[in-house]
């Protein structure tokens, strides 16, 4: 968080200078007032977003999750591993250890790919904030339109490696399996 916000407050500095040595500081005034304007119309949504995203992470928890992976077998489980994906609250630093359980739990690559795509293209928990800073309309259309994609690539894994476990917990990252080797 602290490496986002020097980030963010250092290309707003280099922004500033740039529309002073364009415009001076009237066009300055003139984008805060825009700012402005654009923080008071999407306030009221922004706080409901909030709210919104701190109930799921509530009622989403990672036993509810892991009983509906462990409950479904092939297109049954594509789908509800994507929905589960999207569904499952936080950023990377929490969803990327709980896949690793996977590999414990000996769930096949295919529910793992499709969870991480569901993750990644649903993410359920950002539709709030994209219909509140964007449009509820483009947020509809970008959800429609990204649907399938989880679904598809969770039937090409199944279609490609079957329902095995291709993750080997004996491996470290980097290091191949010799023992399903095609190539000899």
């Amino acid at each position: 968080m602290k490496q986002s916000l020097i980030v963010i407050y250092g290309s707003l500095a280099i922004l500033i200078i740039i529309v002073y040595f364009v415009g001076g500081s009237a066009i300055i005034l003139e984008g805060l007032n825009i700012s402005i304007v654009t923080m008071y119309k999407s306030f009221l949504m922004l706080v409901a977003s909030f709210i919104i995203i701190g109930q799921l992470n509530v009622l989403l928890s990672k036993d509810a999750i892991e009983k509906w992976l462990q409950k479904f077998s092939g297109i049954k489980a594509i789908i509800v591993s994507a929905i589960a994906g999207g569904l499952f609250p936080g950023g990377p630093y929490i969803y990327y250890p709980f896949v690793l359980s996977f590999r414990e739990k000996k769930l096949p690559f295919y529910i793992l790919i499709t969870f991480i795509f569901g993750k990644q293209v649903y993410d359920l928990s950002r539709l709030p904030m994209e219909a509140s800073l964007v449009s509820p309309e483009i947020a509809l259309i970008r959800h429609l339109i990204t649907f399938p994609i989880p679904i598809i690539v969770g039937l090409l894994a199944l279609r490609l490696y079957g329902s095995t476990v291709s993750i080997n917990p004996t491996l470290k990252a980097g290091e191949n399996d010799d023992s399903d080797n095609y190539n000899s």
